[in-house]
């Protein structure tokens, strides 16, 4: 399944999101929590595919919707409008690695150090003329 969702920064940097149980994708993560991110949007022109972005390998897990509240709604106000309905849960995506593609010839891997930050392992495409 893939699927379009608003993402926030945890207070620990970890992506949160808020998604309801009446949509397919939570249902999804509830049967496998393993699951990917894309982050980044391409740029006005250009080609799409040189433009940056970060595919994440995560574990989705619940997070506490009441203790971060107010931390979500700081990032993402409009949110406020259906935050507290019953049917909505806060999930936190845990990164279990990384791809980073900067544009073309410059692609790493990426895999979580010390203090939840991702390190490179490796590059993962060599290095160009």
């Amino acid at each position: 399944m893939v699927t379009r969702i608003a993402l926030v920064p945890g207070p620990d940097g970890v992506p949160l999101t808020l998604i309801s149980t009446l949509s397919a994708h939570t249902s999804a993560l509830a049967a496998d929590p393993r699951c990917s991110l894309l982050i980044g949007e391409p740029g006005e022109k250009g080609d799409p595919l040189t433009h940056p972005r970060l595919t994440l390998q995560t574990r989705a897990e619940p997070a506490d919707k009441t203790a971060l509240k107010a931390h979500y709604l700081s990032l993402y106000p409009k949110a406020t409008l259906y935050y507290d309905f019953g049917d909505f849960g806060l999930y936190r995506f845990a990164p279990l690695a990384a791809h980073l593609n900067g544009g073309f010839g410059k692609a790493y891997r990426l895999t979580p150090g010390g203090s939840g930050t991702m390190t490179p392992t490796s590059a993962a495409c060599p290095s160009r003329p």
